[in-house]
């Protein structure tokens, strides 16, 4: 398993779970104790070439220019 992007996917590329809304969603439990020591991350938008996107000023109530990205907690060793 392993988290692209707001989804857990596996090794064949099928989605295991989603992130909506805040919260992790899947119907097994293995995969919502996988995502359990994950947080979310406030990061710039980009594009498909790799560019940062700007925000776009027709749209006051939405920032285009960030986005929140999911990832997995590094624990040190106990």
């Amino acid at each position: 398993m392993k988290i692209e992007d707001n989804k857990v996917v596996d090794q064949y590329g099928a989605v295991l779970a989603e992130y909506i809304r805040g919260e992790w969603h899947s119907k097994d439990p293995a995969v919502l104790e996988f995502v359990k020591d994950t947080e979310t991350k406030k990061v710039r938008a980009r594009n498909e070439k790799g560019q940062l996107v700007g925000d776009d000023p027709s749209t006051p109530d939405v920032n285009e220019a960030w986005t929140t990205k999911v990832v997995k907690k590094v624990t040190g060793n106990k």
